[in-house]
């Protein structure tokens, strides 16, 4: 029997998942989720994962572009 690894019950899932919807990343950020279609659309929003069709963000990757967006605009590059 091939053991790959334990994923029961005493993991704890995370309180808030990494991945999430635009509607979700939306509201946190008082944006419209209009504008992060626009954003993706033109390639200057946060990374972004396709499954399928469906469109998802995940928490610590817009939150490194965030940080990375606030620095640059620090030093005037943005």
């Amino acid at each position: 029997m091939c053991d790959h690894g334990t994923y029961g019950v005493e993991q704890a899932m995370p309180e808030q998942p990494d991945l999430i919807k635009k509607e979700v990343l939306a509201a946190e950020w008082d944006l419209s989720p209009k504008t992060l279609d626009n954003w993706r659309s033109r390639g200057v929003g946060p990374p972004f994962v396709k499954l399928n069709s469906a469109v998802r963000y995940s928490r610590r990757a817009c939150a490194q572009w965030l940080t990375e967006r606030e620095a640059a605009q620090s030093e005037g590059v943005a």
